[in-house]
């Protein structure tokens, strides 16, 4: 029985032994340069994707007329507006009563009135009308029609019957010219100074 066991003792130095003898490096280095050239071979023959990266590119307005930019064009922003403004509706101030800063009593009733010229291209008919816009109304209604047809050229009196503010102070109402269609344009105020 001691035999046995020195013949296994003695294999297993030797098994042990075997471990550090050249060949056995050598195999080890001969398996690393197997394991790198078999990765090497396999990377040439898979093709890696390149990845596409979005980008948000604004929209561009090239107008159907104009060429073609051989650069990178420039985006640019387009305002939208709200209504469409009519290029033959313009107003002048010819004349008007109770001038800016006229002095009234509190509670006083008064009577203002612009002349205006139609220095536009279009007509005024009887459903155009002056409106109140901002600022304070003064008791005075919304709007005012014009009383007759106003041609290109013609002036036109509007009168608005307004009461001042009890307090004390400068008030100012703006008030606007607008077509039949809701289509504003022209511009006026009244400014008092109650005492």
């Amino acid at each position: 029985m001691k035999k046995t066991w020195i013949i296994v003792v003695v294999a297993l130095a030797l098994v042990l032994s075997s471990c550090n003898f050249p060949f056995a490096q050598a195999s080890d280095s001969a398996l690393a340069t197997s394991v790198a050239q078999t990765v090497e071979a396999l990377e040439s023959e898979v093709e890696v994707p390149e990845l596409a990266i979005p980008t948000l590119m604004p929209t561009l307005a090239v107008p159907t007329s104009a060429p073609v930019p051989t650069s990178a064009p420039v985006a640019t922003l387009t305002a939208v507006p709200t209504e469409e403004p009519d290029p033959c509706l313009f107003a002048a101030l010819v004349s008007e009563t109770i001038p800016d800063n006229t002095k009234l009593s509190a509670g006083e009733s008064f009577t203002k009135s612009w002349t205006l010229k139609n220095t536009g291209t279009c007509d005024w008919n009887t459903e155009y009308r002056i409106s109140f816009k901002s600022g304070n109304q003064m008791g005075a209604v919304d709007y005012v029609k014009i009383s007759t047809e106003t041609d290109p050229g013609e002036s036109i009196k509007i009168e608005v019957d307004m009461t001042a503010p009890s307090d004390a102070g400068t008030y100012k109402g703006i008030w606007q010219m607008e077509t039949n269609k809701g289509v504003k344009f022209g511009q006026v105020w009244v400014q008092i100074v109650v005492e």
